[in-house]
């Protein structure tokens, strides 16, 4: 079993239950809604056959919903001469204009009026993830002159970024509101927020969420320089981080882009998040069947730098060959594993909690107990999945059962690294809980007889947030402290 958790993009090529099913199999934990693409019913019908396939999984599997955000984007362009757009040559000058028309004769609109009043002249625009760029030149209320400094051919429908341009967009757009309520309507486990540029911006989703009595967690996107600036804010905002190093690397100096991705897995680890990288990680493998070396290596460093989960977009919503590059990415996950396990470099980020000291301070000893005692698994009751969150973070060497009876709660911990979630009703006390999970184990082949295990729980079972109670325990033995009930 890989630590490391894998989240895969839904899309056309991954949309039946027998495909969808061969990749939870295969190692997917997270199954992702990327609500820029496709409407509300065909994600309703996606979202029908992942609970299809999951419940022959073995394992609870998450669903994240991503909401599109205030993203810019090309109005519609004329395709003159079949290459699928417009072409436009290095030196040439570039008109956007406020009002929306078929783009031709190198003018061309936005979805966003408001960039001919936001971009100033020298600021740079950036087209499809930057392959054409451009720098503004001149400006009036109605349009703005750019000239080219690299070519290539304009097409509807693709990206804009403004780097270091203040926006006025607002960060929740109406069609996110509409993706938020569906979410809500559905369950889903994880929202992701597009273009996170401030913690208030998390805190008015948050407080959106608990006006509709919803416990979704909210994922916040870092893919602006302003989001770095604002980082610690961020952090301590959100549920967890997504490094979406696609837009960022346009945002900013892509060389910066792999030192952005160590600091932030750092600062998530300090604080007890969850934290996914994600983009072109095995993007070779949207059209063939074998990763380049060079993905191979950006995943692996994904997994030292210690992020808790690694992601796939477009290999599995439109690749060739999605079942194959699941596979892929949890084969480099195990083999890097077993790595850090067996040369002693799985050392734990120092916790930086302003809640749940004593979660945290019990996770430092029980992982001392593993380490020392050469212990088979731990095994903890997360009624919430909090507990299990910490634990996650002190990267123990033996996996972690984590234990809890709210569905909800078992599915989000799909997130967390080196959890394994099962289900368990509340136990009465201490002696239920260690021989009901000494048959879980045997039952579920986690565990074989003879082998240790460290039982977690708290002084009030199912009681969030509480934990002081540790078992070490054989499994086969038959366990007794007197029955008294927890209190």
């Amino acid at each position: 079993m890989i630590r490391t958790k894998i989240v895969a993009t839904m899309g056309p090529a991954c949309s039946d239950v027998q495909t969808i099913h061969a990749m939870l199999d295969a190692g997917v934990d997270v199954c992702r809604l990327n609500f820029s693409h496709g409407t509300l019913e065909q994600h309703l019908a996606m979202l029908k056959n992942i609970h299809q396939a999951a419940v022959r999984a073995e394992h609870p599997i998450a669903v994240l919903g991503d909401l599109c955000g205030p993203k810019i984007r090309l109005g519609q362009v004329s395709d003159i001469d079949g290459t699928g757009g417009m072409a436009i040559q290095t030196g040439e000058e570039l008109i956007i204009q406020r009002q929306p028309i078929i783009g031709q004769n190198r003018r061309v609109s936005s979805t966003y009026p408001g960039l001919i009043d936001d971009v100033r002249i020298g600021d740079r625009v950036l087209i499809e993830d930057g392959l054409l760029r451009f720098v503004v030149t001149d400006k009036n209320y109605n349009e703005i002159r750019c000239q080219t400094t690299a070519g290539g051919v304009l097409k509807t429908g693709k990206g804009i970024n403004l780097p270091h341009t203040p926006i006025n967009l607002p960060s929740i757009t109406d069609r996110d509101w509409q993706c938020v309520e569906w979410a809500i309507e559905n369950d889903l486990d994880y929202l992701a927020l597009s273009f996170v540029r401030r913690a208030d911006e998390i805190q008015l989703l948050r407080e959106h969420l608990r006006n509709r009595v919803s416990d979704i967690h909210i994922i916040a996107k870092i893919e602006k320089a302003e989001a770095i600036e604002q980082i610690d804010a961020i952090i301590e905002a959100a549920d967890g981080l997504m490094i979406a190093r696609g837009d960022l690397g346009v945002e900013m100096d892509v060389a910066e882009v792999p030192i952005i991705q160590k600091d932030l897995i750092r600062r998530c680890q300090s604080a007890g998040k969850p934290v996914i990288v994600a983009t072109q990680m095995l993007q070779s493998m949207i059209e063939h069947s074998s990763p380049t070396r060079a993905e191979v290596s950006d995943v692996a460093n994904a997994i030292f730098d210690g992020t808790d989960a690694v992601m796939l977009s477009g290999e599995t919503s439109v690749g060739k060959f999605p079942v194959g590059a699941v596979h892929t990415m949890a084969h480099v996950a195990q083999v890097t594993e077993q790595y850090i396990v067996s040369s002693g470099l799985n050392k734990e980020s120092p916790l930086k909690l302003r809640t749940m000291q004593l979660s945290a301070a019990i996770a430092n000893g029980v992982r001392r107990i593993a380490e020392d005692l050469k212990i088979r698994l731990v095994v903890v009751y997360s009624q919430t999945g909090a507990t299990a969150r910490i634990f996650s973070k002190s990267r123990l060497s033996p996996p972690i059962v984590a234990l809890s009876s709210d569905h909800r709660a078992l599915r989000r911990m799909a997130m967390h690294w080196g959890v394994i979630p099962q289900e368990m009703p509340p136990p009465r006390h201490m002696n239920e809980l260690v021989n009901n999970v000494d048959e879980m184990l045997r039952q579920r082949k986690f565990a074989e007889a003879g082998e240790r295990i460290v039982v977690v729980a708290g002084s009030s079972l199912g009681t969030p947030g509480t934990m002081n109670g540790i078992v070490l325990h054989t499994v086969g033995e038959r366990y007794q402290t007197g029955g008294a009930e927890v209190q």
